[in-house]
């Protein structure tokens, strides 16, 4: 979660909703999604609650910190894929619900997402330079002292501050 991209939520989902929704190859088609969705309370919790944990997430945030932490070609390119995946699985989920964007029903919810955005954005921020600073400190033997210890401690307040923020648990 700290890196906005919330991918225990939503991994799978998409790939599993693709078939049905693009070729028909899954064990359902797109209309019998569509009226479960509006049919079977369970069903639109479900897809309610994925659309309002990734209305919370930020593709461009995630990319920031593979592109400032992440050195391995392989891992960049995974990081690439999974944002890649996170929009299929997105779109796959406003198809189901007729939405325009993810948890277009919880006005409040976008309010307050846009509201605290611009804050989070910034510990988002500080967070990935203060990761990159604490493995510097690290890679060079300067792990003792006042200044490695305050950056271990802007990353826990960015930490607490993200969750806070996000409402979630971290």
């Amino acid at each position: 979660a700290q890196t906005r991209l919330n991918l225990p939520v939503w991994l799978g989902i998409g790939k599993a909703l693709e078939g049905a929704l693009e070729g028909g190859s899954g064990p359902v088609d797109r209309e019998t999604l569509v009226s479960m969705y509006r049919d079977w309370p369970w069903f639109h919790t479900t897809v309610d609650l994925i659309e309002t944990l990734m209305a919370k997430s930020d593709r461009t945030i995630a990319a920031h910190y593979d592109e400032r932490l992440v050195a391995d070609k392989e891992l960049l390119e995974l990081g690439a894929a999974l944002r890649k995946r996170f929009e299929v699985t997105e779109q796959s989920l406003l198809t189901i619900s007729g939405h325009k964007a993810p948890a277009e029903d919880y006005p409040d919810l976008q309010r307050s997402l846009k509201a605290r955005a611009h804050y989070i954005d910034v510990l988002n921020v500080i967070q990935v330079e203060t990761l990159a600073r604490i493995r510097a400190a690290e890679a060079s033997g300067a792990t003792s002292g006042y200044d490695y210890q305050t950056l271990k401690d802007a990353l826990l307040l960015t930490i607490n501050g993200i969750a806070t923020g996000m409402r979630n648990s971290g």
